[in-house]
């Protein structure tokens, strides 16, 4: 074989092989993000449309893994139905990000990032200055109707790494929902509750289950009332937090700066919530 033949033998086998390895390739795969190795900077995006959380290639990574675990399966780990007797201190089955949207970095949905920074703060509603461990056991005991997290548990320490993690980052100023241009009313709620809620609530607002009871699979659609809802000390029971929640994320995916419901509307709604059956604190506000 000619020295020009050989050359353009091995030039056509270098093409085939290139060939069969662009067709091996799924379309529209793009090559996997770097390893995350340090605290994001900037306003990280954990939602289903954006980069999503990876675990981080850090000494305490699989920790803060866990962390955002907790957040976002809040059910599976530590509730009602969890695998582990002694890990089920929450007492009903949501997850922390029904609250705060996309494991806590949704700037309209109860944001967590750059709060880590921002305790030990004086709360007034509790008239103490809290610690961040006091303000998660709120939550616990609150939103969550269950019990504190012991404060020397994997599980408190895991969301502290998780915190701290994307701590850096500022944080989203917290603005009260304006005052409604009419005294809010629970009748005029009802109607939006059926008219826009109660397609993923439900009209009874029990939400939609993922799987049968006892598999801790959590919800498609939180419930808004009863027995399995947050209870009646949870900062969703009050108005200054739940207007502006519902204004500016409900119906799931609707943009904050147009908003499907009014000012009024929302306030209605928030109203109307609050004459639903729901769990009742267990200690003195």
């Amino acid at each position: 074989m000619t020295r020009n033949g050989f050359a353009l033998l091995f030039i056509a086998g270098c093409a085939a092989i290139a060939a069969v390895a662009l067709s091996l390739r799924q379309p529209g795969t793009a090559p996997p993000s770097p390893a995350v190795s340090a605290p994001p900077t900037s306003w990280p995006d954990y939602s289903a449309d954006g980069p999503g959380f990876q675990t981080p290639a850090m000494a305490d990574g699989e920790l803060i893994a866990y962390g955002y675990k907790l957040i976002t399966q809040t059910f599976a780990v530590i509730g009602p139905e969890a695998p582990d007797p002694s890990l089920r201190l929450a007492g009903n089955n949501l997850s922390c990000q029904n609250c705060h949207l996309d494991g806590g970095t949704n700037r309209g949905g109860l944001p967590l990032v750059g709060v880590f920074g921002t305790y030990p703060k004086y709360r007034e509603r509790d008239r103490r200055v809290d610690s961040l461990v006091d303000r998660l056991n709120d939550c616990m005991m609150r939103s969550m109707n269950g019990q504190p997290m012991p404060e020397g548990s994997r599980e408190m320490a895991a969301l502290l790494a998780f915190l701290n993690f994307i701590g850096k980052p500022q944080p989203v100023a917290a603005r009260p929902a304006p005052p409604p241009p009419q005294p809010a009313d629970a009748a005029r709620g009802a109607i939006v509750f059926a008219a826009v809620c109660a397609a993923c609530h439900q009209s009874d607002g029990l939400g939609v289950r993922l799987g049968s009871a006892n598999v801790a699979l959590g919800y498609r659609f939180p419930p808004l009332w009863g027995p399995d809802s947050f209870n009646d000390g949870a900062g969703m029971d009050r108005f200054e937090n739940a207007v502006g929640f519902i204004r500016h994320n409900m119906p799931r995916g609707v943009d904050p700066q147009n908003p499907q419901l009014s000012l009024q509307q929302a306030w209605d709604v928030v109203a109307y919530l609050k004459t639903m059956p729901r769990p009742k604190e267990q200690r003195p506000r």
